[in-house]
C-alpha cells in the first residue's frame, strides 16, 4: 500500500495538522506502520493521548498500524506526554507514541514520536520513520499480527518518580494552597492527585477531560486572566496551569499575576542546582534552547554553574543535555526537563520542584521573583515560511538592524548585543515563524522585534 503525501507539520517535535483537512486516520494508520517497522522494528510500543475529541480514533488508527508490521500495542489511555516515555522505560518497550497536539486547537492532533531509549525522536529517526512511510509496508499474514494489551498504572509510576525526586516532608510542611486549571487536558487527574500527595489545598479548574477545552489552550498570559482571578480570589499561594498534554507548565502568584513560563525554567533550574550544589557537586549544567531568557544565566551563576544553548525544540535540547551531563534543562514555553524523571518535559516534576524551592525559601512566590534579574521579552507570530527565514538570514548579514551584533545561525537568526537579543526562526508546531526579542523594558523588547520584522518584510500573525 502506498501512503498519500503528508501536507501536514512535521519535525522532530510531532507530525500534526488540522484533522479531515492536513492529517486523516489513513495517514496515522500509515505513520503507526512506518513507525513499527523503523524504529520499534516490531516490538513492544507503548501509546498515549491527551483528551482531544480524536484522540481515542488517533489511538486506534495508530494501533492498527503498528499491529499490521507485528508490533504489540500497550495502550495506557489518557496521560500526559511525559508519561510514555516514562512507561517506555518501565515496560522495556521498543518505542512508544503520544496522540496529542499540545498547546496546538482542539482541531489539530498529532503523533508524537519516542525512541527506544525513552526520549523523544532525533531528526535521524524522524528521517528514517519518514523513508519508511514512503516506501511498501511490509504488513504481516494473520499469524505475525501485534498484540494489544492495556496498562492503567501508568499515572500512578509517574506520579511515584516525581515525589522520588523532592523533600515530600518539606512541601507537606508548608501547607500550600494551589490552583491547578489543567484545561481539561491530560494533567486532569495526576496533577490534583500529585499535589494532595504533596500537602497541598487543591484548588481544581478545568479538570474534566470529558469535556473540550475551556478557552485556546496555550497557556499564555492572554488566555489565563480568569484562572488568574481565581488564584487571588481564594488566597492561595500560587496557580499552575498545564497545556493540553501536561509537559508544559505557567505560573501565577498569590496576587494573581501571571509571570509567564519562562519563569518555570528559571526557579526549576534554581531548585535544582541549590540542591546539586549543597551535595558538594561542581561543573554542574543547565541546557536551554536560544529563545529563552537570559535569566537562566543569572540564576546559574548563583550556583557556579553554566548555561549551554541549543536549537529550538525538545529534542535539541535533549541532545544538549545529554552531550553535556546537564542536571537539569529546558525551554521558556514553561517545558522543565529533569532526567531523573523522564528525558522530556514534565509539568508534574516542574509543580513539585516550584513547591520545594518555595518551601525552602519561606517566601510568597511574588517575593521570589522580585530576586530575579528581570528583563521584558516579547513574542510573536509571522507569515514566513522555512524558506523565507533562510533568505532573511543573507538579508540581514550586514542590515542595519544587526549593528553591533554577534550573529547566531544554529536556527535561523539570533542577533545578540550585551543587553539584549532577538530571534527569528521558522516554527516546529506550527506553519509560520516566530521572532521573539528579550530587552531591558517591553518597549525596547517589542521595538526590536518590529525593527527585524521591517527588515525582512514579514507580516504579524497573532501575538503569542
Amino acid at each position: 500500500m502506498t501512503n498519500r503525501p503528508l501536507s501536514c507539520v512535521v519535525s522532530v517535535s510531532g507530525i500534526r495538522g488540522i484533522v479531515g483537512k492536513t492529517i486523516d486516520v489513513d495517514q496515522v494508520m500509515g505513520l503507526g506502520a512506518a513507525y513499527g517497522q523503523a524504529i520499534a522494528k516490531g516490538g513492544k510500543v507503548v501509546v498515549g493521548r491527551d483528551s482531544r475529541p480524536t484522540g481515542a480514533l488517533f489511538v486506534q488508527a495508530v494501533s492498527a498500524g503498528l499491529r499490521a508490521v507485528g508490533c504489540t500495542v500497550i495502550d495506557i489511555g489518557l496521560v500526559p506526554t511525559p508519561t510514555v516515555p516514562i512507561m517506555i522505560n518501565e515496560l522495556k518497550a521498543s518505542g512508544g507514541i503520544q496522540i496529542s497536539a499540545s498547546h496546538n486547537p482542539v482541531e489539530w492532533n498529532a503523533l508524537k514520536l519516542f525512541l527506544p531509549t525513552g526520549r523523544n525522536v532525533d531528526q535521524a529517526g524522524l528521517d528514517a520513520v519518514l523513508a519508511a512511510y514512503r516506501g511498501e509496508a511490509s504488513f504481516q499474514t494473520w499469524s505475525g499480527i501485534g498484540g494489544y494489551r492495556t496498562r492503567d498504572d501508568a499515572l500512578r509510576i509517574h506520579q511515584d518518580r516525581v515525589l522520588a525526586c523532592v523533600d515530600v516532608a518539606l512541601i507537606r510542611a508548608a501547607k500550600l494552597k494551589v490552583v491547578i486549571d489543567s484545561v481539561n487536558g491530560a494533567g486532569s487527574a495526576i496533577a490534583p492527585a500529585l499535589l494532595a500527595a504533596l500537602g497541598c489545598e487543591v484548588v481544581p479548574l478545568f479538570t474534566r477531560p470529558d469535556q473540550v477545552f475551556p478557552r485556546d489552550p496555550e497557556p499564555t498570559a492572554a488566555n489565563v486572566r480568569d484562572t488568574g482571578a481565581v488564584v487571588k480570589a481564594v488566597g492561595a499561594a500560587l496557580g499552575f496551569v498545564q497545556d493540553p498534554d501536561a509537559d508544559r507548565l505557567a505560573i501565577i502568584d498569590e496576587n494573581g499575576t501571571y509571570i509567564g513560563e519562562e519563569y518555570t525554567l528559571v526557579l526549576c533550574t534554581a531548585a535544582r542546582l541549590a540542591a546539586e550544589q549543597a551535595a558538594g557537586r561542581k561543573d554542574l549544567v543547565a541546557c536551554t534552547n536560544l529563545s529563552t531568557s537570559r535569566m537562566l544565566e543569572d540564576v546559574a551563576k548563583r550556583h557556579g554553574a553554566r548555561v549551554v544553548r541549543s536549537k529550538v525544540g525538545e529534542a535539541h535540547v535533549v541532545d544538549a543535555m545529554q552531550a553535556n551531563h546537564a542536571v537539569v534543562g529546558g525551554e521558556g514555553n514553561g517545558g522543565i526537563i529533569d532526567p531523573r524523571v523522564v528525558w522530556g518535559r514534565d509539568s508534574q516534576i516542574g509543580m513539585a520542584l516550584v513547591l520545594e524551592y518555595l518551601a525552602r525559601a519561606k517566601q510568597k512566590l511574588s517575593a521570589v521573583i522580585a530576586s530575579i534579574p528581570r528583563y521584558a521579552i516579547h513574542k510573536e507570530k509571522v507569515a514566513m515560511d522555512r524558506a523565507a527565514v533562510t533568505a532573511a538570514i543573507a538579508r540581514l548579514d550586514g542590515h542595519a538592524v544587526a549593528k553591533g551584533a554577534e550573529l547566531i545561525t544554529l536556527d535561523g537568526l539570533k542577533l545578540v548585543w550585551p543587553d539584549r537579543w532577538v530571534h527569528l526562526r521558522a516554527s516546529g508546531t506550527e506553519p509560520v515563524s516566530r521572532i521573539i526579542a528579550e530587552a531591558p523594558t517591553t518597549v525596547e523588547a517589542s521595538d526590536l522585534a518590529a525593527k527585524v520584522r521591517s527588515a525582512v518584510g514579514a507580516q504579524v500573525v497573532a501575538g503569542h
